[in-house]
């Protein structure tokens, strides 16, 4: 910490003379949030964040109704411990604390109720693998197919690598090759650890196992206590994300909120970035350099994306909580600090017990319901195993049965007892026949019109980058206009729409800003590598033979 002020207090000495520049932000995402913070560095920067709602946080909201006395969260949140970039912004602005260690992943069929809990204290070990492979009734020859091809991604030359940018990840797994049974395990277990699909970028979902599993340096700034390869939050989302902004605040940061951008202009006269909102709501409207921490969707909307010829495909995922008076039979098992992934479930959930004595230690419940059940929805779009009905086509009604069904709740009697408690991401979905207001809104996906008029809207869609998608560069091709978010290539092998992921970007983007500004300030963008490549090297050849004996062997396709 003591490094961090003279550090702080020499960048302040060494930039008293320079001219003041006024800086932008576009978002008060954690992409945006970081922005800010790596730019408040330099003292002789005057930095304003314009939010289009009245909080910060983009997606990661969560937080205690007070008027309706319950929780509601847009997603429930796994840190790894290869979060550099995330890590070092939580370590510099002291809010370390707010993180604790997951001691296990469970994953769980609910039909059955069989589970297996990976330990996240070391790296996922073999006995582990076997013990899936059994327990699950999977294919130990495509188990062992997949395991071969995640050991040659860790060797994986530049070329390669190159090759799989262009690849699906389904192609380069071979998944269509595997038994049903054990092709189901693994999209669902992609699916949920990192809300890909078959689709995605190869080099991308690969990178992203590697990360979880495998042994991988892991940030220097680690909360103290217990270790972890995983971390979650020990209190409402939002209350970590407000820390971060009052920190900001102290800094010196403006905050304008209830503001939405139309159109952001550089002019050619004055040099400067010239920002159009609603209702011309922004007092200061020019700016020396901007970065924009907004969805795709605006970012082609107002330009910024020629490249494109229309936004990404966007995938929904939501949450779903559920305060619960008592622990119901079937989730006996989960209510430690474990996260769990219900992999047979159609809609691909995770979910969490959050209680006193769990990862929310010192939140207060309500006393009649000292339990809340937060699950997570990645794969809506399947049909569900209750109703045979995809989200978008349930009732609010329907879908908490619906979820609570998949997690393995079978009486119909016990569900209702929960389902009165209970919520859909009352953050970023609405269930309305008022749904023509959202029409025109960009960042807005609109659900099947249903027969009472009414449907779903999705107000925050996420982007997972298809194997056809182009890469999107933090410059664009208007000086002084950055880029930064989850549609941002960034360095390093966390790709995937996660919080490290917008951290880097936000890191990225504000060296930019000092580069264009020509501040010399150099932002720390280190990230995870692979702590061994012969010892992998050695595993790939073993199992490849395994795998080519394991193949002669006649099996039956299910």
């Amino acid at each position: 910490m003591k490094s961090d002020l003279v550090r702080y207090h020499k960048t302040q000495l060494n930039n008293r003379e320079m001219k003041t520049k006024e800086i932008a932000i576009i978002g008060g995402g954690i992409s945006g949030l970081v922005t800010a913070f790596e730019l408040s560095e330099v003292t002789t920067l005057n930095i304003t964040i314009v939010e289009g709602s009245s909080t910060c946080g983009g997606k990661m909201k969560g937080y205690f109704n007070k008027e309706k006395q319950r929780f509601e969260e847009h997603s429930i949140r796994a840190l790894a411990s290869t979060y550099f970039a995330l890590f070092d912004i939580f370590n510099r602005a002291g809010i370390l604390h707010t993180l604790t260690a997951v001691d296990d992943y469970k994953f769980y069929e609910s039909k059955t109720g069989k589970k297996v809990a990976v330990d996240r204290t070391e790296p996922i070990k073999l006995e582990t693998f076997k013990e899936l492979v059994k327990t699950f009734d999977l294919s130990l020859t495509d188990m062992m197919s997949l395991a071969k091809k995640i050991l040659h991604h860790t060797n994986a030359s530049d070329k390669e690598r190159k090759e799989l940018a262009f690849k699906k990840a389904g192609d380069v797994i071979g998944v269509d090759d595997f038994d049903a049974h054990t092709k189901q395990f693994i999209v669902n277990w992609f699916g949920i650890l990192t809300g890909a699909r078959m689709e995605s970028k190869a080099v991308d979902i690969m990178d992203s196992f590697l990360l979880m599993f495998l042994p991988m340096t892991e940030s220097p700034n680690l909360p103290e206590g217990k270790h972890s390869k995983s971390y979650c939050f020990n209190r409402p989302t939002s209350e970590v994300v407000q820390l971060l902004v009052d920190t900001l605040k102290e800094r010196g940061v403006n905050f304008v909120y209830n503001t939405r951008l139309t159109n952001v202009k550089k002019d050619s006269i004055t040099n400067k970035v010239v920002l159009q909102t609603e209702n011309n709501q922004l007092e200061k409207k020019e700016f020396d350099a901007c970065v924009m921490a907004v969805p795709h969707e605006v970012m082609w909307k107002v330009g910024l994306l020629p490249e494109l010829k229309k936004p990404f495909d966007d995938e929904w995922s939501f949450g779903t909580q559920f305060l619960m008076d008592h622990i119901p039979e079937a989730f006996k098992d989960f209510i430690g600090k474990s996260y769990n992934l219900s992999f047979d479930a159609p809609w691909n959930i995770v979910f969490q017990i959050q209680h006193k004595g769990g990862f929310w230690k010192d939140v207060d419940f309500p006393k009649t319901h000292p339990y809340n059940l937060s699950a997570t929805c990645s794969s809506p779009f399947n049909k569900g195993s209750l109703y045979g009905k995809r989200f978008m086509e349930c009732t609010p009604s329907e879908a908490k049965h619906e979820i609570l069904f998949q997690l393995g709740i079978t009486s119909e009697e016990e569900r209702a007892n929960f389902v009165e408690n209970g919520n859909i991401d009352s953050v970023y979905l609405t269930y309305t026949e008022d749904w023509e207001k959202y029409a025109n809104l960009e960042t807005t996906s609109l659900g099947i019109l249903q027969e009472n008029g009414k449907r779903w809207v999705d107000l925050s869609q996420i982007y997972v980058r298809s194997a056809t998608d182009k890469e999107v560069n933090v410059c664009t091709n208007k000086k002084g206009i950055f880029l930064a978010g989850e549609v941002v290539n960034v360095p390093g092998k966390w790709k995937i729409p996660t919080m490290e992921q917008a951290s880097m970007s936000g890191k990225q983007a504000a060296q930019e800003v000092f580069k264009y500004c020509d501040i010399n300030t150099s932002v720390n963008m280190d990230f995870a590598t692979l702590e061994s490549t012969t010892v992998f090297k050695l595993m790939e050849g073993v199992l490849a033979g395994l795998t080519g004996i394991a193949n002669l062997i006649p099996r039956n396709k299910n």
